[in-house]
């Protein structure tokens, strides 16, 4: 059950849906790694202009020194010899500068709402001031407040004899605001490309999977027609590729098959005259025994001119017309057999002519359970009331072994097919004997040929038909046959 929910939908869907998913999995993996390296390159980005800018700052602050000596004794010495600069420098590098003691005590700031929201602490980190103490060099930290990313960098301001006088902070907040827009855009450009090539490689995949899968159709659709003709019928590919390997494969095989299979006709063929031959010739040889024993009685009666003559001559007589009768018996039942399945097929009134069989067995206990409507089919009426006789008659035989005998029939409509069933009350047949019931040799009759069931079947497949029976010992069999209707209404 698993296996048929597994691959319930055709070889097609499951193709173009595999190469959608891959495509949409591509697609992701791809959103995902070009998101983490835009983030990336934009870091690097800003980092680098972070730089630059500190650069340029300290390079004005550097100036300023070298052009205003002054000797620093206290904060409050740095706090009046940078107060009025560092606005200037805000405006002209547009950065948000705050000043340090080299304590780490913040004497100086241009951007007093960034004090007042916690942005800019009062004091440096330990950390920082123990790296600047033993690097001397750049300090950068990413940091992260309220949700906000930014960078910031710690560094010594030094003065005329480079000697460490202060530290300047310096926060960037664009980091994550360009960032964000510069994301946005990229990806809103990003997928009007990737939905062009979504819809671009879903048509390919389209076809792709068609130009994968029609071959298989063709197969599949020869394949059909070839259960339906008997016939193998060949496919046309040109192309010599894994699909037209295998179309030639198939080929081979379907030329190698219909070779096999007239080979095998012809051999079941020669083997069932061959049976057929024995079985006549069993039939011919049972009564030419008694015919020969009776002639040369009346061979000896006419040498010994015996009294008795003429009443023994005519018993003779008698005789011999009977088993000429059954030798002429026999000859029609293989000749009418040999026939089958040739047919005159007309319109035929199923329920009228099984009413009128029945009719004919008056003295049998047989209900008949019938629909209100006529079934009608096409076929032979005389091959189908041989049928039906032969069927009745087995059930009546097989019946006369129970005292209480019934013979039930039905006949109903169900899904365009004429549903018969001929049920008896016999003892139903062993299993060994339910496989041998259709063959043409097999009777389980004193007298007969074995014929009768035989002639059925190939009558009833000549319509289209089937015919099956179920069989339980001691209780009796059912015999069913199912013949396609003819939807017209009688003329």
């Amino acid at each position: 059950m698993n296996q048929k929910k597994r691959y319930k939908y055709k070889l097609r869907t499951r193709i173009y849906t595999s190469m959608i998913a891959l495509l949409v999995g591509s697609f992701f993996s791809l959103g995902v790694f070009t998101y983490y390296n835009f983030k990336r390159q934009n870091q690097n980005y800003h980092e680098n202009r972070l730089l630059r800018k500190e650069a340029s700052t300290l390079s004005s602050i550097r100036y300023y020194i070298q052009s205003h000596p002054i000797e620093i004794k206290s904060k409050d010495d740095i706090k009046s010899f940078f107060k009025n600069k560092i606005y200037e420098w805000e405006d002209t590098h547009r950065l948000d500068i705050s000043i340090y003691e080299l304590g780490g005590e913040l004497i100086l700031y241009s951007n007093e709402k960034l004090v007042m929201e916690g942005i800019i602490s009062g004091t440096v980190n330990q950390s920082v001031l123990e790296g600047l103490t033993n690097q001397k060099v750049r300090i950068k930290r990413r940091l992260n407040h309220q949700g906000v990313d930014y960078l910031n960098s710690y560094q010594y301001i030094f003065d005329q004899e480079g000697n460490p006088m202060a530290i300047i902070s310096i926060p960037y907040f664009e980091l994550d605001e360009n960032f964000k827009r510069d994301l946005r855009s990229y990806f809103i450009a990003l997928s009007f490309v990737y939905f062009l090539l979504f819809v671009l490689a879903s048509v390919l995949a389209f076809f792709l999977a068609r130009q994968i899968t029609d071959p298989m159709n063709k197969l599949s659709e020869n394949m059909k027609r070839a259960t339906l003709k008997k016939k193998y019928i060949p496919i046309k590919w040109d192309s010599s590729d894994e699909v037209g390997q295998l179309v030639q494969q198939y080929n081979y095989m379907g030329e190698e098959l219909e070779k096999n299979a007239i080979t095998l006709a012809k051999n079941e063929k020669e083997g069932a005259w061959k049976e057929m031959a024995k079985q006549v010739a069993h039939e011919i040889k049972n009564p030419l025994t008694p015919m020969r024993l009776n002639v040369q009685l009346f061979e000896r009666m006419i040498k010994l001119h015996a009294p008795e003559f003429k009443e023994k001559g005519a018993r003779f007589t008698s005789s011999m017309v009977d088993q000429i009768d059954t030798l002429a018996n026999i000859a029609s039942a293989f000749s009418n057999f040999a026939r089958m399945p040739s047919s005159k097929k007309v319109q035929l009134n199923l329920t009228e002519t099984l009413e009128k069989i029945l009719f004919l067995y008056q003295s049998v206990n047989i209900k008949l359970y019938k629909g209100t409507k006529p079934v009608y089919i096409s076929g032979d009426n005389e091959q189908l009331i041989s049928v039906l006789n032969n069927l009745i008659n087995n059930a009546i035989e097989a019946s006369k072994e129970n005292s209480i005998a019934e013979i039930v029939v039905r006949l109903k409509e169900e899904k365009n097919m004429a549903i018969l069933s001929i049920t008896d009350s016999g003892s139903g047949m062993p299993k060994e004997v339910q496989e041998k019931v259709f063959e043409p040799n097999f009777t389980t009759k004193n007298s007969g040929m074995g014929l009768g069931l035989a002639m059925a079947k190939q009558i009833v497949t000549d319509l289209n038909g089937s015919i099956q029976f179920t069989s339980e010992e001691g209780v009796g069999t059912t015999f069913n046959l199912s013949i396609p209707v003819l939807k017209q209404t009688k003329k």
